[in-house]
């Protein structure tokens, strides 16, 4: 196949299927994100009125599930402890058995979760309802991240990689929008059941998405590789196939080899470039692939370049949860009442509805104005809003209150809420990426859980004031950026790979001085 190079083509209509495929998985996380938002009071307290507990006519099942604030906070609380779960899970489950087949697989967690909660008769039970299907949302949240930026032509990679957050922000719409309908004694096990319907879209879809191109290679897969990446791209796929295939390599400048077929196109296998230019069939028998080679955190840790690479990441997806996102939408719950009265329910979805206009907006943006200028934007632009939500709560302004929520949202949803997923996709080779991505999201789930636990609490001493420690992290935050972070707007992994440092790294050597060191003890 001639023509323009398929790095620079136009994005094929079948990748795009398979990227939307793939973000149901996300959608799955705003729907459980967001499920207990507006039926919440309906789940624990009963029509009959405070310590009265009703069962529907004919059922054993009760109409509510009494909970105090402090058990209930913990119970919702959950869904974080289960994502951070789902995280760890996702790379040993994503290596083992690919991107695509690896989603399909952890789909069951969706369905045992909305089993639990929707039959639940206990606050036990719905915790681990909430276990479940929090597993489910943090594993997608790491592979699907993974997926879309190894199937996605590179100049076009960061508007595919949005769809991740955009499905979820649209998950979390129309869950609310659904909790404004089914928040009664009875709609609230209906709203918990919903999760399933994304679940069941997927699995049914998943099979005719293509796997990853660049993980068949890493399974020494190679005409399987060649046959998902020609339904993937547009144009002439010689050039970046062999990129894909050299950069896989355990050792530079030898050629390639396996017990597949030579590829189509070559009279032999492709042969790599050394830093010199100077091509090498030297050691063309030997296995070259990093088919055995999957890195592990502590491998990560002790590969300098991927030590800092897996920190900065590591502090993006912290600073995430830590610039407040969280604390703000629960504040707003209160604010809204006090300026909205019985509409607040409704002005919630609103906030919902801006939040996926604005994630469109960063979707258009990312691959034009790059991810570091609209990190920076929604890092300082957070920090300002939380300053003057400060000034407002203090000094009381409820209308102030409302706009600074409203724009606090909107700096969020074009930078913050989108960026880190991509980020941690593109700057770390493939048999890194996995480990790389879980330490990543075990430290976003992580801190979504410590925010939502301590936060109550940090506004009770506080009032206000509290949002001046979100100001202030927005802003060391954004300074982190301007040093630590790395432009990959419009590049090849492996570009980004040779400018960062890691394209020359061994993993073969990694793994074989860990045999050595065992073999030693």
């Amino acid at each position: 196949m001639t023509g323009m190079d398929s790095r620079e083509a136009g994005v094929r209509p079948f990748v795009y299927f398979c990227v939307v495929i793939a973000a149901l998985g996300a959608m799955n996380n705003g729907f459980n994100t967001s499920s207990l938002n507006i039926p919440g009071d309906s789940v624990r307290q009963c029509p009959g009125g405070p310590g009265v507990i009703e069962y529907y006519p004919g059922s054993p099942l009760p109409m509510c599930i009494p909970m105090s604030d402090w058990i209930w906070g913990a119970v919702t609380g959950m869904f974080a402890i289960g994502g951070l779960i789902g995280a760890l899970l996702a790379d040993p489950m994503s290596s083992k058995w690919g991107r695509r087949d690896s989603m399909l697989m952890i789909n069951t967690s969706f369905f045992i979760g909305a089993i639990l909660l929707s039959t639940a008769t206990s606050a036990g039970q719905f915790a681990v309802g909430r276990i479940f299907v929090g597993i489910g949302s943090g594993f997608m949240t790491v592979v699907i991240s993974m997926y879309i930026a190894e199937i996605s032509p590179p100049s076009h990679r960061g508007a595919l990689g949005s769809f991740l957050q955009l499905f979820m922000t649209i998950g979390i719409l129309i869950i609310e929008a659904i909790g404004l309908g089914l928040s009664s004694a009875i709609g609230w096990r209906v709203v918990v059941v919903f999760t399933v319907i994304p679940a069941i879209i997927q699995m049914v879809c998943l099979p005719f998405c293509t796997r990853s191109p660049r993980w068949l290679i890493s399974q020494n897969r190679i005409e399987e590789a060649r046959a998902a990446l020609l339904r993937l791209r547009n144009g002439d796929i010689e050039e970046e196939f062999a990129d894909m295939v050299a950069s896989a390599k355990k050792k530079k400048g030898t050629a390639i080899a396996s017990d597949e077929k030579p590829i189509e196109g070559n009279d032999s296998a492709i042969v790599a470039h050394d830093n010199n230019g100077v091509t090498s069939d030297a050691e063309a028998d030997a296995p070259a692939f990093e088919s055995e080679v999957s890195l592990s955190f502590w491998d990560l840790m002790t590969i300098p370049v991927f030590l800092k690479l897996t920190i900065c990441m590591v502090v993006v997806h912290a600073g995430s949860q830590l610039s407040g996102i969280n604390a703000v939408m629960y504040y707003s719950t209160t604010i809204f009442q006090i300026a909205f009265g019985n509409q607040a329910p409704y002005v919630t979805v609103g906030v919902g509805a801006l939040n996926v206009v604005l994630t469109v907006v960063s979707l258009l943006l990312i691959d034009r104005v790059g991810r570091k200028i609209l990190l920076l934007v929604s890092e300082f632009g957070m920090c300002i809003f939380c300053v003057i939500m400060c000034v407002a709560v203090v000094v009381g302004i409820p209308a102030l209150q409302v706009v600074c929520i409203m724009l606090f949202v909107c700096c969020y949803a074009v930078g913050l809420g989108v960026i880190p997923f991509i980020l941690v996709a593109e700057v770390f080779p493939t048999y890194a990426v996995g480990a790389a991505s879980s330490a990543a999201l075990v430290a976003n789930w992580f801190f979504n859980f410590v925010i939502g636990l301590i936060y109550p609490a940090l506004q009770a001493a506080m009032g206000g004031y509290v949002f001046l420690i979100f100001a202030g992290i927005g802003l060391a935050h954004g300074i982190f950026t301007i040093f630590f972070i790395h432009e990959t707007k419009g590049k090849s992994i492996e570009t980004i790979g040779r400018e960062l440092g890691w394209i020359d790294v061994n993993p073969a050597d990694i793994q074989r001085k860990k045999l050595d060191k065992k073999a030693a003890h």
